[in-house]
C-alpha cells in the first residue's frame, strides 16, 4: 500500500505543489506535512469505524475499582483512539427502575473503562494504525485529501485551493461511506432516551 511520502506527495499534487521524495526534506511542504501528520491521523481514524482499524480485546480488571457508580475498571489499550463496543453485545438500555439512577452500562473516565461488566471484559475499538502499509485504500484517499485541505493554506495561500481539496474530501468520505455499507452486514439501531420515554 501506499509509504507516508507516497499520501503526502498525493495531497501536495492535489494543491498544485510540487512533491516531496522523503518527509526528512528540508522544505516547507516537507516540514508542514510532517508536523501534523500524527495529530491528523490519529483524529480522521477516531472520526469514524474503519474495518482495519477496528481491533478486538478482553481486558483482565484493575486492582483499585472506581470510587462510586460501577464495580470495575480497566485500562484502555496503548493505541485505544475510541471504543466503539463494551461486553459482548452493543450497549442497551436496562428499562428497569431507571428513574433516578445512571442507565449506562459503561462510562470511559480518565484512560479507563468503568462498568460493573466482570472480567475478561470484552471490547472492540478503534486502533491507532501508524503502519500506513495497513491503511484501506479509501482512507488514504480520504486521509490524503484532509492532508491536502489542512496544507492548502500554509502553502499556497489559496482559499479557493482549499475549498476545492474540502469538497474533495467530503466525496472521498461518501465513498468510503458507500462501500464499508456494502462490505458490512446491517447492525440493528439502539434505543435512544426518545424511544425509551415513549415506553
Amino acid at each position: 500500500m501506499a509509504s507516508q511520502v507516497e499520501i503526502t506527495n498525493r495531497a501536495l499534487v492535489k494543491i498544485g505543489e510540487a512533491r516531496i521524495s522523503s518527509m526528512g526534506d528540508n522544505v516547507h511542504s516537507a516540514r508542514t506535512a510532517s508536523a501534523i501528520w500524527d495529530t491528523l491521523r490519529d483524529s480522521e481514524l477516531r472520526a469514524r469505524n474503519w474495518n482495519f482499524a477496528i481491533v478486538r480485546a478482553s481486558l483482565a480488571a484493575l486492582v483499585s475499582t472506581p470510587d462510586f457508580g460501577f464495580d470495575y475498571q480497566y485500562q484502555l489499550p496503548a493505541g485505544c483512539l475510541r471504543v466503539i463496543q463494551v461486553g459482548e453485545y452493543y450497549p442497551y438500555v436496562n428499562l428497569g427502575d431507571y428513574r433516578g439512577s445512571s442507565t449506562a452500562m459503561w462510562q470511559i473516565e480518565g484512560g479507563k473503562i468503568l462498568t460493573d461488566l466482570g472480567a475478561p471484559l470484552k471490547i472492540r475499538y478503534v486502533s491507532q494504525v501508524t503502519d500506513t502499509g495497513s491503511w484501506d485504500s479509501a482512507f488514504v484517499e480520504c486521509f490524503a485529501c484532509k492532508l491536502a485541505v489542512e496544507l492548502a493554506e500554509p502553502l499556497t495561500q489559496s482559499n479557493t485551493k482549499r475549498q476545492l481539496a474540502w469538497d474533495e474530501y467530503k466525496e472521498a468520505l461518501r465513498m468510503a461511506n458507500r462501500s464499508d455499507a456494502i462490505e458490512n452486514p446491517p447492525e440493528d439501531l439502539q434505543d435512544t432516551p426518545w424511544i425509551i420515554a415513549r415506553l
